[in-house]
C-alpha cells in the first residue's frame, strides 16, 4: 500500500524583511549625504557679491541656491515613495519587491546629479 506524503505548505506571504531593511539603509545614508551636502552649501555662496569670478554664478541667486539644496531631499523622498509604492504595486502583482528599487535609486541621484550640476557646473 502506498504511503501518501503531502507535499511541503507553501511560505506564507509575509512583509519582505530584508527589503524593508534595505530601504531603510538607504534613506539613512541619503539622509547623510543630503545633510552633508546642505552643510556645504551654507558656504556656497561665499564667493558672491564679494566682485570675485564666482559673483555672477548662478547658485548666487536665492531661488536656485534654495533649489540647490531642496533637490537632493526632495530626491530621497521621492525615492523612498518609489521604492515604497514601487514594492507594495510589485507584491500585489506577485512579483518581488526588489524590482522597484533601481527606479528609485535613479530618482534619487538624478535628483543629486541636477544639485550638482547647478552648483558647480553651472
Amino acid at each position: 500500500m502506498p504511503v501518501y506524503i503531502p507535499a511541503p505548505a507553501a511560505r506564507p506571504a509575509g512583509r519582505p524583511v530584508g527589503y524593508i531593511l534595505v530601504v531603510v539603509l538607504f534613506a539613512v545614508l541619503g539622509g547623510l549625504v543630503d545633510a552633508l551636502f546642505s552643510f556645504g552649501m551654507l558656504f556656497a555662496t561665499d564667493g558672491c557679491g564679494t566682485g570675485g569670478p564666482g559673483g555672477s554664478a548662478p547658485v548666487c541667486t536665492p531661488a536656485v541656491w534654495t533649489l540647490a539644496v531642496a533637490l537632493p531631499w526632495a530626491g530621497l523622498v521621492a525615492a523612498v515613495l518609489i521604492a515604497s509604492l514601487g514594492a507594495v504595486r510589485a507584491r500585489r502583482r506577485g512579483r518581488t519587491a526588489w524590482l522597484a528599487l533601481p527606479a528609485a535609486l535613479a530618482a534619487y541621484l538624478l535628483a543629486c546629479a541636477v544639485a550638482y550640476l547647478l552648483v558647480f557646473v553651472l
